[in-house]
């Protein structure tokens, strides 16, 4: 059944004529938004939740930030033992806790100059100034402290004592720290065989875990 031609033309002339009330349907949809008194509520939310984030992410950062001096230390010490039982001669590493940031060298004998190699504690510049400190438990000489690995690895001169395995009393220990303060890792070296490990946090005379106070 056909559609008639005078039905088909109202049809179409009240699909193409627009509502009347069109104009301001829109102008009502187009019109929300937040008022003044919400935009401060939600301001002041999240100005809460940024007060109680941003302490832990701080000691998150430092905390990353210390792991990753701290490895880099262990790895600049190892590096050197390695050398010195590939080259069958003396390594010794150079530290310097008090510039900013610290930075170590590996020679062959201390007044080797320049260094066969320089290492700086910054994370290829990811870590900024001011921000993470080492601190060695040995006198500083011109600002540095050294530990030497003869051709064997082992540390050459120490203090030994009557245990298995020796037991050097005067341990190389280097640690790190956020300038800030907070938690710190360190490496220490502990035995005439340059044995090495890694430890965190205070110490604790009773299990002999943690990093030793450094003045």
């Amino acid at each position: 059944m056909k559609t008639p031609p005078i039905l088909l033309k109202l049809l179409h002339n009240s699909a193409a004529k627009p509502s009347p009330n069109f104009h301001k349907t829109a102008s009502r949809k187009g019109d929300g938004g937040f008022t003044l008194l919400e935009v401060l509520v939600i301001a002041l939310i999240v100005g809460i939740l940024s007060s109680i984030a941003a302490p832990s992410w701080l000691a998150f950062i430092n905390r990353q930030r210390v792991r990753t001096v701290n490895d880099r230390v262990l790895q600049t010490l190892r590096t050197a033992q390695s050398e010195a039982k590939r080259t069958k001669s003396d390594r010794v590493v150079t530290l310097n806790p008090l510039v900013d940031p610290p930075t170590a060298t590996i020679n062959t004998d201390p007044a080797q100059n320049p260094p066969l190699q320089t290492v700086i504690f910054d994370a290829g510049g990811e870590i900024k100034p001011d921000t993470i400190k080492l601190s060695i438990n040995k006198p500083l000489i011109n600002n540095t402290a050294s530990i030497t690995f003869n051709y064997q690895g082992n540390i050459t001169s120490p203090s030994i004592e009557t245990s298995t395995p020796p037991q050097s009393t005067d341990r190389f220990i280097v640690t790190v720290a956020p300038f800030s303060g907070g938690a710190k890792q360190c490496v220490i070296v502990e035995t005439i065989l340059g044995a090495m490990r890694t430890d965190e946090g205070e110490f604790n005379a009773v299990t002999g875990q943690g990093c030793p106070v450094i003045p």
